[in-house]
């Protein structure tokens, strides 16, 4: 398997605290079968640091994950904050897409949906990036609306599912967004997210399960292994979205969740 997004970089965001953090963290994704990681710390404080810095820094987790017995593939990425000028600070360098591809990992404020959001992804996909909206499941404006997600899907706008948000972990409405998204082709990617070795530690085998009895094992296997094997071959990732109907209910009109 392989992450798309983690954080593993000690003492930088709110990931690892420490090295051991980090490197325990390292047995954990090892112990769960992950083969390589897309190191993924936040775009504020990684722009502070500039790119040769963080890339120092990831050469001494390569050394200390070695040095605990780790053969773990680890890559450098961010975890990009959209913002109007997403576009100019990487045109500058002050930020960077995953493993020196095409594909670049985004957030946005969980409420509201930004005004500026859709044409800053249009921004980025014309000068060439593919945008992968992070933690979809997260968003009111899509837990409220998944095709929302399904509009974005359309215009080739990428999605990576957390597998803790598949098991619960940040509430119910975020949890049946998951699902539904997981379900109708609205995401590409699950990922870990992870930030320490405690709650939010880099396991997968649970959700993974999850995905592999509503999708089958081949559709559930593309989320960890096929499509984040493409960012790093610097390959193209198919889309089939597929949009979220409604249904009928005494309440009144629902998302078929």
């Amino acid at each position: 398997m392989i992450d798309i997004h983690i954080h593993i970089l000690p003492d930088l965001d709110d990931g690892p605290t420490d090295m051991e953090t980090s490197v325990g963290m390292g047995l954990i994704a090892a112990s769960e079968g992950f083969t390589a990681i897309i190191s993924t710390s936040h775009g504020d404080e990684v722009s502070l640091e500039g790119r040769e810095l963080m890339e120092e820094r990831l050469d001494a987790v390569r050394e200390a994950w070695a040095g605990a017995g780790l053969n773990i593939r680890l890559e450098l990425g961010v975890e990009i904050y959209l913002r109007p000028g997403t576009l100019d600070q990487l045109k500058f360098g002050h930020l960077w897409p995953l493993a020196g591809s095409r594909y670049v990992l985004v957030e946005v404020p969980y409420q509201p949906w930004p005004t500026y959001a859709d044409e800053a992804l249009f921004s980025l996909q014309l000068a060439g990036y593919v945008p992968i909206l992070a933690h979809p499941e997260r968003y009111t404006a899509i837990w409220s609306d998944p095709n929302k997600m399904f509009a974005l899907a359309e215009r080739g706008i990428l999605a990576q599912v957390t597998a803790g948000a598949l098991l619960g972990d940040q509430g119910s409405e975020v949890k049946k967004c998951a699902h539904t998204l997981l379900r109708h082709n609205l995401v590409q990617f699950m990922a870990t997210d992870a930030h320490s070795t405690g709650l939010r530690s880099p396991r997968m085998t649970q959700a993974l399960k999850y995905a592999e009895n509503a999708l089958g094992p081949e559709l559930a296997r593309r989320l960890v292994e096929d499509n984040p094997a493409r960012i790093l071959a610097h390959e193209e990732i198919d889309l089939d979205p597929r949009p979220v109907e409604h249904r009928r209910s005494f309440f009144g009109n629902l998302f078929d969740h």
